[in-house]
């Protein structure tokens, strides 16, 4: 996988103009922030994660567990397992600015303590209210 910053611009498609910034485009070697994301937050990606948008062909796997094996999340909104490494997350916030992750990004959460910016956490939260208001599944 490329290696982002965050909050950089997204130009993972050489083939379209650059669209959001990108969030947990981690790799080996790299530093990233750690800390405690929170439980609702978590699971919301994790409802987004089911989404699997860009699919792509092939998998990604975790550089820094070092295992050749795919990596799995739960969506509870969905009730289904699904795998990790072959598609992104991606969320709009209330001022429209397009965030863009792996959705490996759950696993960089729960196994490597990775924290993403708050405001890619305050957008999630607001994209999820969108697509699923309260009462709606």
């Amino acid at each position: 996988m490329t290696y982002y910053p965050d909050l950089s611009v997204y130009d993972y498609d050489y083939y379209s103009p650059p669209e959001g910034m990108t969030i947990g485009w981690l790799e080996e070697g790299q530093d990233f922030p750690t800390g405690e994301v929170e439980p609702e937050d978590l699971e919301s990606l994790s409802d987004l994660g089911h989404l699997a948008e860009a699919q792509s062909r092939g998998w990604h796997y975790c550089s820094f567990c070092g295992k050749r094996e795919l990596q799995y999340a739960w969506s509870e909104r969905f009730g289904e397992k699904y795998s990790l490494g072959s598609a992104e997350i991606r969320v709009r916030s209330d001022e429209g600015t397009l965030y863009i992750a792996p959705n490996l990004i759950i696993h960089y959460i729960l196994d490597h303590d990775y924290l993403p910016p708050e405001e890619f956490l305050e957008a999630v939260r607001e994209d999820v209210r969108r697509r699923w208001p309260a009462g709606v599944e």
